[in-house]
């Protein structure tokens, strides 16, 4: 096989090992991949694809690596779609891609949240028995 050959399909491959895939006839650029229950809309063209494994990947295993973290960090956020843009997939909360300074911004505070939570959640000591 060559090294650049059947990129979309073996994405879709890919994509159906870990749930289930359901490519959007209606909106191309749409893969709703369904893991468990939870749901993440992958917004990416077969040519978006192409250039995301090409030009800063140069593989389909570099570029694969890539999705399947992009893929957590959007489920970490809660985010439900993941969009291509300029090389990269972001989470998103729209299916647009969000400035990137507000998607940052929006991702630090989750992620404080998160430590918050987590802080609170585990105590080192149980109540009333800190030591003094």
């Amino acid at each position: 096989m060559q090294r650049y050959e059947r990129l979309w399909e073996r994405l879709l491959t890919l994509l159906g090992t870990l749930g289930d895939v359901d490519v959007d006839a209606d909106t191309p650029g749409r893969l709703r991949l369904t893991i468990d229950r939870r749901e993440v809309e992958i917004v990416m063209t077969e040519a978006d694809w192409g250039e995301l494994v090409t030009i800063p990947y140069g593989s389909f295993a570099g570029a694969a690596l890539h999705l399947l973290h992009a893929i957590s960090q959007a489920g970490a956020v809660d985010a439900p779609f993941l969009v291509y843009d300029t090389y990269d997939l972001h989470p998103c909360a729209t299916p647009q891609p969000e400035e990137p300074e507000l998607e940052a911004e929006r991702l630090r505070f989750e992620a404080r949240r998160a430590v918050a939570d987590f802080q609170v959640a585990v105590r080192a000591y149980p109540p009333g028995e800190e030591p003094t």
